[in-house]
């Protein structure tokens, strides 16, 4: 083959009714299929034919791939660079119609995505920052400048993928609940069954015992027929052993004890009350839950995404929300009124900021985050006797490191105040207007010398439970 030749020429110039052609679509061997759906290729979007054009060098495009690809530069072959102009486009209506007919015989030609509102064209990409798909035309428009922007099939593979991870996290979460109760309900059950069977014991016991007695006083009975049979003077005589054998024998029958009935309100009385507070008990409920959109790709955040580790930078689903310039995270809920609080175990890092920001982009996040850029926090640097905070002229805010630190913000009054948990001392305040919502915000820097990973931990909620007194 002829250097740079395309191996769609051959398919312009031959007809696909041709009876010399061992391919024909109307029955293409199984061999030959995957070939032949190659050939329907076009060599700049990698998708069948739209509209296929050939240039005189016999290279064949989709009018509109061949059109952008033209556009501010030489016009000219995009495979064998041979010089072309418009003019010298023809339109190739056998290869379009053999791509027409491939892709009904497939049952793909009714399957063509809606085209573009705005140019008209077919979507071949996907939007990260508007969450909307888009056309060649549309990458380099206004509405879309400076967007991240992915292949509708890549985007769509990745959001399939976590959609399904999400899904499986869900069921296991609910799994555990599930199991729980099923656990509580077989305990239960086994108390229930173990009281049944011991006052069941007893029951049989005092049945055997008031069958002997019952037999004894028949047979008492019986020699008292007998003992009336006999002669006077024989009677009178063992009269006084007759009264004691009558008094030892018929005692007065033993009352029914207390507590041989099942205790009912046991096991019923507030039976989903009582099972809700001990299920409390295994449950962890935290103030709010890290964003795992906008964990940068050096974190790992835990399945019930209240703690987050630093393992090391890995590729991760691309996405506006996320940070890409240093290992931060946000809190997944925004505060712009009212007063909040929260507490964060720190873990043993010695490289950390906990504090809160304005909402970003991803685009627009840079490494330096200070107060001037909408982040008011306080950090330790590894290596470092002291903590600071962020605000222009970096004050430092307490001696040493900090295990647990609690946090503070008070939107109404515009202050977001620091204190260490343990020794519950106050560590350093922010006066600002902070301009609308703001979320929770973390750096979690990575381990030194080859240490183990530390996890900084959003510290749970102290659950408790009111009753009222019925009046």
């Amino acid at each position: 083959m002829e250097k740079g030749a395309d191996p769609c020429s051959s398919t312009s110039a031959a007809s696909p009714s041709s009876p010399s052609s061992p391919s024909s679509p109307s029955s293409p061997s199984s061999s030959s299929t995957p070939k032949l759906k190659e050939q329907l290729l076009c060599p700049i979007c990698y998708d069948p034919f739209r509209e296929a054009v050939t240039l005189p060098c016999g290279h064949n495009f989709c009018k509109g791939c061949l059109s952008r690809s033209w556009e501010n530069r030489r016009h000219a072959c995009p495979l064998c660079k041979e010089n072309s102009s418009l003019a010298d486009l023809r339109v190739n209506h056998t290869l379009s119609n053999l791509v027409e007919l491939v892709l009904r015989d497939e049952g793909q030609g009714r399957a063509r995505p809606a085209l573009c509102a705005a140019h008209r064209e077919e979507p071949k990409f996907f939007c990260l920052e508007d969450k909307e798909l888009a056309c060649f035309a549309c990458q380099n428009s206004k509405r879309h400048e400076g967007h991240k922007m992915r292949p509708v099939r890549e985007a769509a593979a990745d959001f399939r993928a976590e959609s399904a991870r999400l899904e499986r996290q869900v069921k296991w979460e609910f799994e555990k609940l599930h199991k729980f109760l099923r656990d509580e309900e077989q305990a239960l059950l086994e108390q229930l069954w173990e009281e049944t069977r011991q006052k069941q014991d007893l029951i049989q016991g005092k049945m055997e015992q008031l069958a002997e007695e019952s037999q004894a006083l028949l047979n008492e009975a019986g020699q008292l027929q007998a003992d009336l049979k006999e002669d006077d003077y024989t009677f009178l005589m063992t009269h006084k052993n007759r009264k004691r054998r009558i008094a030892c024998t018929a005692e007065e029958p033993e009352a029914v004890p207390s507590g041989m009935l099942l205790d009912v309100a046991k096991y019923l009385g507030s039976l989903q009350y009582n099972v809700w507070k001990k299920m409390l008990d295994t449950i962890t409920a935290v103030p709010f839950s890290l964003d795992p959109n906008s964990a940068a790709g050096w974190l790992s955040v835990s399945e019930d995404l209240s703690s987050v580790s630093n393992h090391g930078y890995k590729l991760s689903v691309e996405n506006p929300e996320r940070f890409t310039s240093a290992p931060c995270i946000l809190g997944s809920r925004g505060f712009s009124e009212g007063f909040h609080t929260w507490e964060v175990d720190l873990g043993g890092l010695t490289n950390w900021r906990v504090g809160v920001c304005r909402p970003h982009r991803a685009s627009d996040c840079t490494f330096h985050h200070d107060s001037r850029s909408g982040f008011w926090y306080i950090y330790h640097l590894y290596g470092k006797d002291e903590c600071r905070a962020s605000n222009t002229v970096r004050s430092e805010a307490a001696p040493g490191n900090l295990r647990r630190v609690r946090v503070e913000l008070d939107c109404t009054e515009g202050e977001l105040s620091f204190y260490d948990a343990d020794l519950r001392s106050h560590i350093y305040t922010f006066h600002e207007k902070f301009g609308g919502i703001v979320f929770p915000y973390f750096y979690v820097g990575g381990p030194q010398g080859g240490a183990t990973a530390k996890t900084l931990r959003i510290c749970p909620l102290r659950v408790r439970i009111h009753e009222d007194i019925p009046t």
